[in-house]
């Protein structure tokens, strides 16, 4: 039973990356400022999905010392947030309107 809970959660995280990368790949399209705030926003995107995997397959092959793994997974998903939450505050700066 173990063994299929990894399987799922492999699959999930797999699910999680590729939707990540696909919402990366619909944001570049845009050109522009906007288009590299929104580019910012999917990398910050990838990062989060990415951070998944990282975890899960480090549970999975670390027999000593999770707690690293537990660490590393959230450095890379507080990068993650970072790279969202820089990305949107680009997007809101170049969206106010300017006061004249």
């Amino acid at each position: 039973m173990e063994n299929m809970t990894i399987s799922f959660t492999v699959l999930f995280d797999l699910f999680i990356a590729l939707l990540s990368i696909w919402v990366l790949f619909k944001l570049i399209g845009y050109g522009g400022s906007i288009g590299k705030s929104l580019s910012q926003v999917g990398y910050g995107l990838v990062i989060v999905g990415f951070s998944q995997i990282i975890e899960t397959l480090g549970l999975m092959f670390v027999d000593e010392n999770m707690f690293d793994i537990h660490i590393i997974h959230r450095l890379v998903l507080i990068t993650g947030f970072f790279m969202l939450a820089w990305g949107f505050n680009n997007l809101m700066k170049k969206n106010t309107p300017q006061q004249i």
